[in-house]
This record gives C-alpha cells, sequence and structure tokens, in this order.
C-alpha cells in the first residue's frame, strides 16, 4: 500500500511502525504492531507511543481503527484530543460516537453500523493518506463518491460519512445549545 516511492517505511522500532511521506506535503503515519495482548504488550506499546509523540511536540489529527470492536474502547482511550479524522472501520464503530466526540469534540467521525471489512477500510486508508501526502482538500461529499468507486462491495452502504453522521451532528449541535462546548 505504501509502495511507488511515495512512503518510506521505518520499521526499527519493536513496538510500532513510522511511514512517512518522501514526495509531497510531510505525512507520518505511526502503526502499532500487533504484540501480544496476553503479556500486556500492546498496551506498554501503545503508551510508549503516546509518550515519543508527547516528548517530540507531536499531535496526531488523524485516528485510524482498522481492527476489531473489542479494542476499539482502547483505541479512542489512547486516541490524541487533536484527532479532527476519526475512522471507526470495527464492526459496530457507529456506537461509539458520542465516546469519541468527549475525547475530540470537533471530530468528523466515519464509522460502519455494522461489520467493519478490511476491502472497504483499506480502499478509504489509501485515499485519505494520499489526499494528505499531495495536499487536497479534504471535502466530504466528492471524497465519498471517490472513495464509493474504490471499495464499492457489499457492506459499504454500512459506513457513514461526517456528512450523514446524524449521531455526531446531533450531539454536537446539543452540547453547543446547551453551553456544554465552543463547538
Amino acid at each position: 500500500m505504501f509502495g511507488g516511492g511515495n512512503w518510506k517505511i521505518d520499521g526499527s522500532n519493536k513496538e510500532w511502525v513510522v511511514i512517512k511521506s518522501v514526495k509531497g506535503k510531510p505525512v507520518s503515519i505511526y502503526a502499532n504492531r500487533p504484540l501480544d495482548e496476553n503479556k500486556g504488550l500492546d498496551d506498554k506499546a501503545q503508551r510508549a507511543l503516546n509518550g515519543y509523540l508527547d516528548e517530540n511536540n507531536l499531535h496526531p489529527t488523524v485516528t485510524i481503527h482498522r481492527g476489531h470492536s473489542y479494542y476499539a474502547e482502547a483505541t479512542i482511550g489512547y486516541m490524541a484530543p487533536t484527532s479532527k479524522i476519526v475512522f471507526m472501520g470495527s464492526c459496530g464503530g457507529f456506537n461509539l460516537i458520542d465516546s469519541i466526540l468527549r475525547k475530540s469534540e470537533d471530530a468528523h467521525i466515519i464509522a460502519s453500523k455494522q461489520i467493519g471489512r478490511t476491502s472497504i477500510n483499506k480502499p478509504f486508508f489509501y485515499l485519505l493518506t494520499e489526499k494528505l501526502r499531495t495536499g487536497t482538500d479534504i471535502d466530504w461529499i466528492p471524497f465519498w463518491k471517490e472513495f464509493k468507486g474504490r471499495a464499492n462491495v457489499a457492506g459499504f452502504e454500512d459506513y457513514i460519512p461526517p456528512y450523514k453522521n446524524l449521531g455526531a451532528i446531533f450531539i454536537k449541535a446539543y452540547k453547543k445549545e446547551t453551553g456544554e462546548t465552543d463547538v
């Protein structure tokens, strides 16, 4: 996915992988490695990564959860409040809208109502990272049309784009109206 000379992959860290753009705008992706959760290695690695990001004054603006739904709450727990785009590509990620907005109150949330699918998650991730690398604005309506062209498979209709995410829109409007937030 990160070939073609546009990206450099640094796998030297035993706890996470860093993928950086080498052409276009500077984009850095920090991806966790699948470590033994029974030994607590996943949690240890995520805490180490968050510490590294803090120490280096790095503030993630995109959070991608591409794993199983039973890890989704942990992803949200580790998510940076600076996240502006949150992709919950796991089963039922749509049910976590409130938790996401409690962590990052103005996040644009993309989530599945049903089963998360690699055949949908991967094209989303590819399209998003290419838009970021090329400095192309993310306008959700044309983005979603392009995304659908790349991932038009069974289950696509269960993914909800930010502009149709009525749950998130309602929560943001409610909090604004009640003065719970500055959104």
